[in-house]
């Protein structure tokens, strides 16, 4: 059955309330607003993403002709529902196909949004909520996939499981008694959300006025060494539910020091492992997906339904070498990764790469996008990106989140 696309960002916290009513801070409300129209590029022909600006389909028109039996179709949210009131008042069926919902990452308020339209008379398809996945979301769990892939391989040199506090003290003991720095995190957070860095061992007042809101907020948080990262990378796998994950592929991407996403890079897959084997050799990384898969399988396969994302990374040892934290955290959901890779198999020239990014403007960035169309503009080949600049979603006088990508032969 086609899939009906949401693009919720943050559903971690999402999950982290557990109620349908939550709202998210401003900012995250900004980005959904602003990027509602993402899933139109990884969503596939013939699904389609639920929207609220009326204006979307303008967008979608303003595309090169080449792109658009590659796209999701975008259903305006409030139209939909007039027309599905109207047609049940009238005793009619949807003029539409029976649908699957598809979250960005399923949530009690992303479900929430669906059963509105299927009170209103869509046939659509709905996950189930389950309180297990505020339990594979927390950190711990992530933690727990750690240790279990240290158990199964020997990581040289070993990484540290993160641990974690639901009281200052014991946490200010810790840190006076380890090497910093540190990085400390609440149990739900995303997008660099939720990560604090302390440098030193002891506490300011600003780091224990942090530490205290996040127990208050979340009951607990971790702490894990701070490595000397070189290069931030990551698995996609797919699990269907019923006990099997599979690989997907690879992304490489880029975050600020607190953790916040700036870019992936986009290309064939063959050149994403060709960067990585400035570190990794292919047969090394090969033997570490499926180790990874196994412990993935084994913790989620069998209750999840859905992409997820495992988040590695490479750093420098004391000793000048490479070490790889096989395990930093896991997202069951889709991520940014898993955009480019689909960006990068459906609409990129084989022969060219780019990145695609996520930049915040706190003003012009209308003005800032019209500089960039007009000084890198878009070059086809074979209906394919060769080169240049696309925004992969509107962008208005009142925007701040752009998600562009820029292309290079």
């Amino acid at each position: 059955m086609p899939q009906l696309h949401l693009f919720n960002p943050g559903h971690e916290m999402e999950i982290l309330c557990g109620k349908s009513h939550y709202t998210p801070p401003y900012t995250v409300q900004k980005m959904a607003v602003d990027l509602e129209l993402l899933p139109i590029w990884y969503g596939g022909s013939g699904s389609f993403t639920l929207v609220r600006n009326i204006k979307s389909t303008a967008f979608i028109t303003s595309l090169p002709k080449e792109y658009k039996p590659l796209l999701s179709s975008p259903m305006i949210l409030n139209l939909m529902m007039k027309e599905l009131y109207k047609r049940k008042k009238m005793g009619e069926k949807p003029n539409l196909p029976p649908l699957i919902a598809t979250c960005w990452g399923v949530s009690p308020r992303c479900i929430a949004t669906f059963n509105e339209l299927k009170q209103a008379g869509m046939d659509i398809e709905i996950p189930e909520w389950k309180e297990e996945y505020a339990t594979l979301t927390h950190r711990q769990t992530s933690a727990l996939c750690l240790a279990t892939l240290q158990s199964y391989i020997p990581i040289i040199p070993f990484v540290e499981i993160p641990k974690f506090f639901s009281d200052l003290e014991s946490l200010t003991q810790y840190v006076a008694e380890n090497r910093a720095p540190f990085m400390i995190k609440t149990p739900f957070s995303s997008s660099g959300r939720g990560l604090y860095r302390l440098n030193d061992n002891t506490l300011d007042t600003r780091a224990v006025s942090w530490i205290k809101g996040a127990l208050k907020k979340q009951k607990m948080v971790s702490i894990e060494p701070v490595l000397d990262k070189l290069l931030d990378f990551a698995m996609a796998f797919y699990s269907d539910g019923k006990g099997v994950v599979t690989y997907v592929g690879l992304s490489i991407f880029e975050t600020q020091s607190q953790g916040q996403f700036v870019e992936c890079l986009l290309g064939t897959q063959e050149y994403l492992l060709q960067r990585l084997s400035e570190y990794i050799s292919v047969e090394d990384y090969m033997f570490l997906v499926e180790q990874i898969r196994l412990v993935v399988q084994e913790k989620v396969g069998s209750a999840y339904t859905g992409y997820l994302g495992v988040d590695m990374l490479i750093y420098k040892t004391q000793d000048g070498n490479y070490g790889i934290h096989p395990f930093v955290e896991m997202n069951l959901r889709y991520t940014m990764g898993i955009v480019a890779m689909k960006l990068s198999k459906h609409f990129l020239h084989p022969e060219s790469n780019g990145v695609m990014r996520i930049v915040y403007y706190i003003y012009d960035a209308l003005q800032e996008h019209q500089k960039l169309v007009e000084a890198s503009p878009l070059v086809l080949e074979d209906t394919k990106i060769r080169s240049g600049y696309l925004s992969l979603c509107p962008v208005y006088t009142d925007t701040h989140y752009v998600a562009m990508i820029h292309v290079f032969e």
